[in-house]
């Protein structure tokens, strides 16, 4: 699905040998984006064409997280909570290449309930498109848990948290699309 959502646009046009196509993906998220892209590269090149991908993936990581660490670098350069394990500031991989898309994703935990978007998904957009103004942002969508997951199982569960797979799927389904209408970007429903 993912590779299918993603048109192979070449980033340094096709090899006049063979046709090959490259494709520049930065990817802000979680292990849902992790998960996502694990085969992509074998795709994309079982296709005859060429993925340059750089994964920014914080297990667990919100929208929220990933803003916050933009703004701590923004604010102080060499502040440690502002960069990733690998000692890089978001600011700093924006303009490691020249991306043709960036896709950002909510934690799962959180992807159903809109609120948890809102105003981080916007200022990464914006932020993104300050730093990486020829990428397309795209709206990568997380999916609902097993059926089996024990947060379906709790007796009490939490005010406003889903009691089915279902539930979670419209929720954050809806969380999503209505993400995606507001700040007019593609969205993955992976």
């Amino acid at each position: 699905l993912f590779c299918g959502s993603l048109p192979v646009m070449a980033a340094d046009g096709p090899d006049p040998k063979n046709g090959e196509k490259a494709v520049r993906l930065l990817t802000i998220g979680n292990s849902f984006s992790k998960n996502t892209t694990r085969f992509l590269p074998d795709i994309v090149s079982a296709a005859g064409h060429r993925l340059i991908h750089t994964p920014i993936v914080v297990g667990g990581a919100s929208l929220e997280l990933h803003a916050q660490k933009a703004q701590r670098h923004e604010s102080n350069p060499l502040d440690p909570a502002g960069l990733y394990a690998n000692g890089t500031s978001l600011k700093q991989e924006l303009g490691r290449d020249k991306w043709d898309f960036v896709t950002i994703q909510q934690a799962s935990i959180k992807s159903h309930d809109v609120t948890t978007f809102r105003p981080f998904a916007a200022w990464l957009c914006d932020y993104i498109r300050q730093h990486a103004p020829g990428a397309e942002v795209l709206l990568h969508q997380t999916w609902a848990y097993r059926c089996d997951d024990p947060r379906f199982k709790t007796d009490n569960p939490k005010p406003g948290e889903p009691t089915t797979q279902a539930e979670m799927y419209r929720g954050l389904r809806d969380a999503y699309g209505s993400i995606a209408k507001e700040l007019r970007l593609r969205q993955l429903p992976v």
